[in-house]
């Protein structure tokens, strides 16, 4: 969901999320489905305090494959995106990631320059403050969503560096400033590795991919699980994936900004998303095991009773007006509408419906890696702008409004011509 970066008024692209918010509920589940009945009940009841429980509660629809406990535990492994840079007290963007300089070609080793303000310093706050039963229960499930992002970030290789070169002499910030280009279009280093676990948000689609994750890599066939327990060991292991996989071993080629961003080499994506796939599978177990071993509680609780299904809705439509689309996030949907509006910047393509920005109902969002595929802007609003349409896709949330993220032509639906 953290993907669906638009604002209809001022655009400003996070560029420091890993994996989006389909690799951190990936991770999140893996992570879950691995913890005891007790631990399971444990970590709802700490949630139960968070500042958006109410929110992730009214969000959930039962389902066969997860209950509300399983899928509150997977939306906070993304609320410290959610809130990055918002002015949430909370917020601690410098804790999302950690800056070894690399630079070739010998790749000498070099601390990072802020040890007491990234993702280790991060990690090992929230593992103390679960550690505490005397602490503010809200603080606690704080800070144990924070723990279960902070973890996905850091087996996110590309939040274990800043390369450094000719061309990047300040450092090229996680590969945010270092441009490439997968298809067509120029894009962030930084944001390839971000999608290599989906983009996409489902949680059904992140709950089934965590099984399959699973089975390919079984926590016997990792051995890093055994070799490295500590968060310093996990953060130099991605420091090294950087360098051999990241910018290969100083030999990838990129450019400064989207227009002069240089093409990958075949097989690129395939090998990193390979890189991708073992490093979500140890985020999970390595969560699963932090959890175990810091989180303690003041006094028992009762073990959830089977798919617990707190919150009882009726079933999903299938089609929905824009003024229903709120209550169904992190839903697969077809959304319907008339488009009053499309905009363009950049970084975004927005196609509002019924209602025109500030004031819009819905918006489909389209960003540059898809650009390609629906044509420039004016066409688009050409093609567009007065039509009924039905959009197709599962609903993300963005500062309290519902979308869709477009990737495909298929998602859009035109049902009158002019």
């Amino acid at each position: 969901m953290l993907l669906f970066l638009f604002a209809c008024s001022l655009l400003l692209p996070n560029v420091s999320m890993a994996w989006g918010s389909a690799g951190h509920t990936v991770i999140a589940t893996e992570a879950y489905r691995e913890l005891s009945p007790a631990l399971k009940a444990q970590v709802f009841e700490i949630l139960k305090a968070h500042p958006d429980f109410a929110k992730w509660q009214s969000a959930y629809h039962p389902n066969a494959n997860f209950d509300l406990a399983a899928y509150v535990f997977m939306r906070s492994s993304t609320w410290p995106d959610e809130i990055r840079r918002k002015g949430n007290k909370y917020d601690h963007p410098s804790w999302h990631f950690i800056d070894y300089p690399l630079r070739p070609p010998a790749f000498a080793f070099e601390p990072d320059a802020n040890p007491t303000n990234n993702v280790l310093f991060g990690i090992a706050q929230c593992e103390k403050t679960l550690a505490d039963t005397n602490a503010n229960p809200e603080l606690r499930a704080v800070y144990l969503s924070w723990l279960v992002h902070l973890i996905g970030d850091l087996h996110q290789p590309l939040h274990c560096e800043s390369f450094f070169s000719d061309a990047y002499p300040k450092g090229d910030k996680g590969g945010n400033d270092f441009f490439v280009r997968p298809n067509q279009a120029g894009v962030r280093l930084h944001g390839v590795w971000d999608g290599l676990l989906g983009s996409t948000v489902n949680p059904r689609t992140q709950f089934n991919y965590a099984i399959e994750l699973a089975t390919i890599f079984p926590r016997k066939s990792l051995s890093e699980i055994t070799k490295h327990s500590t968060s310093k060991e996990w953060s130099l292991e991605g420091r090294e994936l950087a360098i051999v996989h990241g910018y290969l071993r100083g030999q990838l080629a990129g450019g400064a900004n989207a227009e002069t961003a240089v093409a990958l080499p075949t097989g690129y994506t395939k090998t990193a998303k390979a890189v991708a796939e073992r490093q979500a599978a140890l985020a999970g177990y390595r969560l699963a095991d932090e959890i175990q071993l810091h989180l303690k509680m003041a006094k028992p609780v009762a073990l959830l009773a089977a798919n617990t299904n707190i919150m009882v809705h009726a079933e999903a439509p299938k089609k929905i007006g824009t003024a229903e689309a709120s209550s169904y996030y992190d839903e697969t949907m077809v959304v319907t509408g008339k488009v009053v509006q499309v905009i363009a910047r950049p970084t975004v393509t927005l196609i509002n419906l019924d209602a025109a920005a500030p004031n819009t109902f819905f918006s489909a969002v389209i960003f540059p890696e898809n650009f390609s595929h629906f044509g420039d802007a004016e066409h688009l609003a050409q093609k567009l702008v007065g039509q009924n349409v039905e959009i197709s896709g599962t609903i993300g949330e963005y500062r309290n409004k519902p979308q869709i993220i477009l990737e495909s032509t298929n998602q859009v639906l035109v049902l009158d011509k002019k």
